[in-house]
């Protein structure tokens, strides 16, 4: 057991052994001058747009809640979801998205169960994106070779994938081993309520409503695009938009691998990967991932301690 938990533990920090190793392997007196030579104003826009991308993001949840006849202002959703980042950027594991749930119960009486549903949907919202995006950015790029023509299939097949949704007994199966494989070992516990309630709140979803969410979900992330691409001009690189998009959603997509904290090293070693395909070096990748990390996981962890400063959740309320 103790080399079990050891393992698990190595596997969570696996990200800045990464991070590390490249370091050592880099110009690091480059890397200082690259960024200390960016662009400070369109640097200052990519961190101003932080407000409308992540207001957006918390509406699509309010939104979604709102289907569920749960009741909460815009203002209210956009501190919890802020909140949320805040613990997801201090603590491992992206216990963060959880954190909606506690507030859910603290605010609304609302289970842990059906709490999640929203969460999880919400979650399946930006996943689904950067795995298209992702999909189509490994094909463009040719990145796995003969490999690559299947990630174009692929991509066209997942855009389907919303009608299993019209099948409940399926999707009752899927949602069910989803639930307790990420539900269970993230909470430890904490989520105690039945697998049919849960699924009782996310047939509260789906509805025609939920395109209007889907509509929020890429308003969103074309702030976020917007954003890497100001970052790209902020340090005058010769890459386009709809390259740093491809680039970015591959990035995003990778993080999503349980290996790091804050996608830290993945996202640089992925970063160096693509931007070799383009003739960019190990060090602008490296000063381009640091910017990304402090406009959004930076200054988003920031605005969310702002968020938990203003609307924090007792202990007492953690522990029930």
């Amino acid at each position: 057991m103790l080399k079990r938990n050891y393992f698990q533990n190595l596997i969570k920090y696996f990200g800045l052994i990464i991070l590390i190793v490249i370091l050592l392997q880099i110009d690091l007196i480059s890397v200082k001058d690259q960024i200390l030579k960016t662009n400070l104003f369109f640097f200052s826009l990519t961190l101003t747009l932080n407000i409308p991308h992540l207001f957006i993001k918390s509406y699509r949840w309010n939104l979604l809640l709102k289907q569920q006849n749960i009741n909460y202002t815009p203002v209210k959703s956009f501190l919890v979801y802020m909140s949320s980042l805040y613990i997801g950027f201090v603590t491992p594991g992206r216990f963060g998205e959880f954190i909606k749930t506690f507030y859910l119960k603290s605010d609304k009486k609302i289970s842990f169960s059906k709490g999640f549903s929203s969460v999880l949907v919400d979650r399946l919202f930006d996943l689904y994106l950067l795995i298209i995006l992702g999909f189509i950015g490994i094909w463009h790029f040719d990145i796995l070779g003969t490999l690559s023509e299947i990630f174009l299939v692929l991509t066209i097949i997942i855009l389907f994938t919303p009608l299993i949704m019209l099948n409940k007994q399926l999707m009752g199966k899927l949602l069910k081993l989803l639930y307790n494989l990420v539900v269970i070992k993230k909470v430890k516990g904490k989520i105690e309520d039945s697998f049919e309630e849960f699924y009782g709140g996310l047939n509260q979803l789906i509805s025609p409503r939920l395109l209007v969410s889907g509509l929020f979900t890429c308003l969103g992330y074309f702030i976020f695009f917007i954003q890497c691409y100001l970052i790209v001009m902020a340090m005058g690189l010769s890459v386009n938009f709809f390259t740093i998009t491809l680039f970015m959603s591959i990035s995003n997509l990778i993080s999503f691998i349980p290996i790091s904290i804050s996608g830290i090293g993945t996202r640089d070693a992925t970063l160096i990967f693509l931007f070799s395909l383009i003739k960019l070096s190990p060090e602008l990748a490296v000063s381009y991932a640091f910017l990304v990390f402090i406009t959004f996981f930076v200054t988003g962890g920031l605005l969310g301690a702002v968020a938990w400063w203003i609307r924090p959740l007792e202990l007492h309320e953690l522990q029930n």
